[in-house]
């Protein structure tokens, strides 16, 4: 029996439909979803004029504003789209014809982010997504639009004080090329009186901190160092992440000096020799926890001419968690041919790292298979099978070159898997098992001392033979009834 062929959803096979046959289909469309008839009245709205556009905006703003229903993860992808459509019809097809209106109607859809937050579950952060997205919008038509400066400089004060779900966390700096002396002026002088009524206490005030952070960011944009660090309190400056902050708009402004010498009062205490990965679910790929601090001052020891210093902290640096990004750093700075040299003392430590997860992840994102092979091969009792998040895509990555590597990490995950009754991984745990036995002919008889696909199997039988939920997946692999 021929095979059926099937017609492809595409530009040029839609344009044979004809005019009105789509017309047709589109309205029946969006009789049932509104989202859709939404789109199709602004694309009309816009044959009409950009006053049909912005008048369908403005309702649709005052539409969202008054809605009180609640919305759900399953309602939330059709939201947001609807959401976005919106803010890009004001963004760019009112803006091109009336940046004032397209900033005015901007302003009125940045104040729907607290009430619609306040109704949706945004545990995915889409939703604050697309307000972030207005705000940096904002700054755009705030450019084009040149209002009052004044009155622009009123109308951000009043928004970075509340600031609820942090829509206008970079309101500042979006808008601060549209303020001008005058303006920023104002926004100084309203944000200092309200720093100056705020009352000390014992207790954080996180009023006062949105304060001072919005008069370090109004700073940043009169690149005013000084200023900045004088809004730091005296106290945080000696933590390495606030230090480093300093540093690098010390270094920005040409005041290497100053830069180092700030972040050696803050320098992070040593840290002990551990891995960073001991309970096993920890962030693959961390670069520690001071790297921001160590970046700036490597940086800052450049600067300054101490360039061996620079290179010795690299070298620590990859040393003590093996960071990727050091290394590429330090090898960068070397003369020809002695990087090569230094590169392989690197793999050799590597391959000798105190964590094994930790080299995997080096090896991988480096890249090194050949290295990574090794290392599995040689320390294949260390594997954690519980990091399937590192273990799956690793042995995609060998598979190709080093088929028993990636056996190896495969089994070590189906091993966790039901040594713990994972139940809710069986599935994966079956596919990594069909995947053990199509590399094993691949494999053949080069298992030396480690056990066949076979032996690997019938062990896991007989110690795992009361898992009813999981052999029936490996006698069916798509885990369908046999």
């Amino acid at each position: 029996m021929a095979p059926k062929k099937t017609v492809a959803v595409a530009t040029e096979n839609l344009v044979r439909l004809g005019v009105e046959r789509l017309a047709s289909i589109l309205m029946d469309i969006a009789a049932d979803q509104p989202a859709v008839k939404r789109r199709l009245r602004v694309e009309l709205a816009g044959e009409a004029g950009f006053e049909i556009v912005a008048a369908e905006m403005s309702k649709r703003i005052s539409t969202l504003r008054s809605a009180r229903s609640f919305i759900d993860w399953q309602k939330r992808p059709d939201f947001v789209r609807d959401l976005d459509l919106t803010r890009t019809t004001i963004a760019e097809k009112i803006a091109q014809t009336r940046p004032d209106l397209a900033f005015d109607l901007m302003w009125r859809f940045m104040v729907l982010a607290a009430p619609v937050l306040n109704r949706v579950d945004d545990s995915s952060g889409t939703v604050g997504a697309v307000f972030r997205a207005a705000c940096e919008d904002l700054g755009v038509l705030a450019a084009k639009a040149r209002p009052d400066p004044n009155a622009l400089a009123e109308q951000v004060f009043s928004a970075v004080v509340k600031n609820d779900y942090g829509e206008f966390d970079n309101l500042i700096p979006a808008t601060f090329p549209a303020f001008g002396k005058a303006g920023a002026a104002a926004l100084k002088a309203r944000l200092t009186a309200a720093m100056s009524a705020r009352t000390t206490s014992d207790r954080y005030d996180s009023r006062g901190a949105t304060v001072r952070r919005a008069l370090q960011d109004l700073a940043d944009g009169e690149r005013d160092v000084d200023g900045y660090i004088a809004l730091v309190p005296v106290e945080d400056r000696n933590r390495p992440a606030v230090a480093a902050g300093i540093g690098r708009r010390l270094l920005d402004a040409g005041r290497a000096d100053d830069a180092v010498a700030i972040l050696e009062a803050a320098a992070p205490k040593q840290r002990t020799q551990r891995s960073d990965l001991d309970d096993g679910f920890e962030r693959l790929g961390w670069d520690g926890p001071d790297a921001d601090w160590e970046s700036v001052y490597i940086d800052g020891l450049e600067a300054t001419g101490r360039a061996e210093h620079a290179q010795r902290s690299r070298w620590a640096a990859f040393e003590e968690r093996l960071s990727v990004e050091r290394l590429r750093s330090y090898l960068k700075a070397l003369p020809d041919f002695d990087d090569v040299l230094a590169e392989e003392r690197a793999m050799a430590h590597a391959l000798g790292f105190r964590d094994f997860s930790s080299a995997l992840h080096f090896f991988h994102s480096w890249p090194a298979h050949r290295e990574a092979a090794r290392l599995v091969l040689e320390r294949h009792g260390e594997i954690n099978g519980n990091l399937y998040y590192l273990l799956d895509p690793v042995a995609r990555w060998l598979e190709g070159t080093h088929p028993l590597a990636a056996t190896l990490l495969r089994r070590a995950m189906i091993e966790d898997t039901l040594d713990g009754a994972k139940s809710k991984r069986y599935r994966h745990a079956a596919r990594h098992l069909a995947e053990c036995r199509s590399l094993a002919s691949l494999i053949r008889d080069d298992y030396g001392q480690l056990e066949t696909h076979d032996a690997f199997i019938a062990r896991l039988r007989i110690r795992h033979s009361r898992k009813s939920g999981f052999w029936p997946l490996v006698a069916d692999p798509a885990g369908g009834k046999r």
